[in-house]
């Protein structure tokens, strides 16, 4: 992985408790975590599971975390939307559709506390965000290309699917909270390195003794792997 500012860190846990168990159901559900993500942009693609659309389309690496209990979690580290894509998308019916669905009807109408860019428990782990300049701030507040609420835009598109409207858009095993912290930006290359770093806990996970560890934290199947930037 390149160390980069700017990427968006994801992350989704199971809705219910008996599922999420297994890496390979697990492993399963990031495929298509990654399938809904590439095809949000480009519906037609195919080879999704391998490649990347295009060569600037945004790099994707997933991890499989677990918890004490034996049920995984999964992380998602994403290079940042180019606006030139962002902007196409605005131009596709249904890209539209979703945007407008989930950022101005679902983010944005939340109750002023329930939609903070910087939440409570974001400034319990990082007492440096009181001086950020979204601190204090509201998704609705936000230009549509702020990196912040398009890495909430992701996570909730994700976990939407509401089968009355027939938007069968995410997966509704997986869920998120607009209060805890499930969707940021790392936006310093110190930040970067310490969660990556906090990722590779080999030796936490072993020091706990959970029966479940993964037998790779780095889902390697669907995340882009290659260093070379002319690779799609």
């Amino acid at each position: 992985m390149s160390i980069k500012e700017g990427l968006y860190f994801i992350t989704w846990t199971y809705a219910k408790k008996v599922w999420g168990r297994h890496y390979d159901e697990v492993e399963k559900d990031i495929g298509q975590i990654r399938k809904r993500i590439i095809h949000l942009f480009y519906q037609n693609f195919k080879d999704w599971k391998d490649n990347r659309p295009t060569r600037d389309f945004p790099k994707m690496w997933f991890v499989i975390e677990p918890h004490a209990d034996g049920q995984y979690h999964i992380h998602l580290i994403m290079e940042p939307v180019d606006p030139d894509l962002l902007a196409r998308g605005f131009h596709n019916q249904r890209f539209q559709l979703i945007w407008n669905r989930i950022v101005r009807q679902k983010i944005c109408k939340r109750d002023t506390k329930d939609q903070q860019v910087i939440t409570s428990k974001m400034l319990e782990k990082h007492p440096e965000y009181k001086y950020h300049h979204h601190y204090q701030k509201a998704f609705s507040q936000l230009n549509r290309y702020d990196y912040w609420l398009i890495a909430r835009f992701i996570c909730e598109y994700i976990t939407h699917n509401n089968k009355r409207n027939g938007e069968h858009w995410g997966l509704d095993r997986l869920t998120n909270s607009p209060n805890n912290i499930n969707s940021k930006v790392m936006e310093r290359e110190e930040e970067v390195i310490n969660k990556i770093d906090y990722l590779n806990k080999d030796k936490n996970f072993k020091k706990h003794h959970l029966k479940h560890q993964a037998p790779s934290h780095l889902c390697f199947k669907y995340s882009d792997l290659s260093n070379n930037d002319n690779e799609p």
